[in-house]
């Protein structure tokens, strides 16, 4: 697949994983590799005109809704990467975007597709992605994963853990509510570390269903589904209303 994310479509980053980018196990976190998605996700938009200045001129923001990562093995500290990302289609008022990281041998160890929204700033309110579809370069023959990032179902399973978190100013981001790095930071905080030393994400899906905004106390509750499956919230105690739903199937650390 590699040799065929090339062309105006497709952007490519050289990474090389930090000391701080790396847990107690010396492997990329994942609220790191969120950050590595942004990043890249944000130069994309800017190189074609629907960068974060582009559309604050038209009075709007990108918003990242949905989330579906599938790993094979998570890098470790010190490793060379290639990280590419494309446009991948639209469905509804949902912009796509896939991802793939490589490492330096080729050999493929992340894939992600995520859903956009393009939000007014005034209103919350989703734009039309009509002028999107006209000017950004998809690419739909080419996909990271068979299947678009979904909705994650609620919770049904019994409560695995729980923890509070307080919204602060540093958790804030250049759109004025809370970072998607810091939903997946607090629901990976939700695992104890002796869990950690023994299984890594196989799977990990994130829902964004509503702002998180300075101040706001939350609840992060983990709930397990089955044997290595677990369904996790992200809720507001004051106003009652779920930020964020995770989906996370765990896997034995692979040691290769």
């Amino acid at each position: 697949m590699r040799n065929q994310l090339t062309g105006k479509s497709f952007l490519k980053h050289d990474l090389l994983v930090h000391s701080y980018e790396v847990g107690f196990n010396r492997r990329l976190s994942l609220p790191a590799l969120f950050g590595y998605f942004q990043e890249i996700a944000w130069e994309h938009a800017t190189q074609n005109d629907f960068g974060w200045e582009d559309l604050l001129d038209k009075g709007a923001f990108w918003a990242l809704s949905r989330v579906k990562v599938q790993i094979s093995r998570l890098p470790m500290w010190t490793d060379r990467l290639e990280l590419f990302t494309w446009p991948s289609g639209v469905d509804g008022l949902f912009a796509l975007r896939d991802f793939l990281l490589f490492n330096n041998k080729g050999e493929l160890l992340v894939s992600a597709s995520s859903s956009w929204l393009i939000v007014d700033i005034k209103t919350r309110r989703p734009h039309r992605l009509d002028t999107f579809k006209r000017n950004f370069p998809i690419n739909e023959q080419v996909r990271a994963l068979q299947v678009n990032a979904g909705k994650v179902p609620s919770p049904s399973g019994e409560l695995f853990s729980d923890i509070q978190v307080k919204v602060c100013q540093g958790d804030i981001d250049v759109n004025g509510h809370t970072n998607n790095m810091r939903y997946v930071e607090w629901v990976m905080n939700a695992f104890p570390l002796e869990f950690q030393k023994e299984f890594e994400p196989k799977t990990f899906e994130i829902n964004f269903l509503h702002e998180g905004m300075e101040g706001d106390q939350c609840l992060i509750q983990s709930y397990k589904e089955s044997l290595n499956s677990f369904v996790g919230t992200i809720s507001n105690t004051n106003s009652q209303k779920e930020l964020a739903r995770t989906h996370i199937v765990w896997q034995p650390i692979s040691n290769c």
